[in-house]
């Protein structure tokens, strides 16, 4: 699978931007949000491929919550586009941001007993974005939990399922919209990710090349196992002898 995609990307000319998700795509899934520490060595490959093509993690995470991870000095595409950072610090939010950011405190406080009622449950004000993150709730509880949460109505705000989430998030975000802003016809992209949310993009760019992680039915033309296998691709490409980038930095 790697030399295919190596393959296709040198018929292209090469790629001219990276774009990443971050979950499950660069590190696994784990149980509790603030605990996808990147290791060093990964945020060193990206520091890596970031001097050679633009590149930019896209997140649903908030922008201050991906930045604790992996620092500075990136291209961050958050909140499925509602908040853009470039490498050089300068900041984008949608219209009305802070207007979302008080919206989604006092919804935080308002289902803050789906907690007590689903035992497991996390409820997290995504400054921006309401979160019902649901990995340690019991397999018998989700049923349950998934008619409550198909109830659920905020103007304004959409709700989404994605792994192991539930969100609701300004309403017309989503991840292919978001890249289109970064993306010139000129462009021949690599776009990796690994949920429901991915989708979008993977669709809007399908003429690019789009990489799935992990399982399930997917737009993606290609697919790899896992983060860990994701990782040894980038390494490929990062270290591949042939054009692989076609405008380097």
């Amino acid at each position: 699978m790697y030399d295919e995609i190596i393959k296709t990307i040198v018929e292209k000319g090469g790629l001219t931007k990276l774009f990443l998700d971050y979950d499950g795509t660069l590190v696994d899934l784990v149980s509790q949000p603030e605990d996808a520490v990147p290791p060093v060595e990964l945020l060193g490959l990206l520091k890596e491929l970031k001097k050679k093509v633009p590149l930019y993690l896209i997140t649903g995470r908030d922008l201050d919550g991906l930045l604790s991870f992996v620092g500075s000095g990136f291209n961050v595409i958050a909140m499925h586009g509602s908040q853009f950072i470039s490498e050089t610090g300068e900041e984008w939010s949608v219209d009305n941001f802070e207007e979302y950011k008080k919206r989604t405190h006092e919804m935080s406080i308002k289902y803050s007993h789906l907690e007590r009622d689903f035992p497991g449950l996390r409820v997290i004000d995504k400054v921006g974005g309401l979160q019902f993150h649901y990995y340690n709730v019991k397999k018998s509880d989700l049923e349950s939990l998934e008619r409550v949460i198909s109830k659920i109505s905020e103007d304004g705000f959409e709700m989404y399922s994605g792994k192991y989430v539930f969100e609701l998030r300004i309403e017309g975000m989503d991840k292919g919209k978001a890249m289109r802003r970064y993306v010139t016809r000129d462009d021949f992209i690599l776009f990796a990710g690994d949920d429901r949310t991915d989708e979008e993009a993977f669709v809007e760019f399908k003429e690019h090349i789009t990489i799935k992680v992990g399982k399930g039915e997917t737009a993606a033309k290609f697919r790899v196992d896992s983060p860990a296998d994701f990782k040894k691709l980038l390494t490929d490409l990062n270290e591949s002898k042939v054009e692989v980038f076609r405008m380097e930095k």
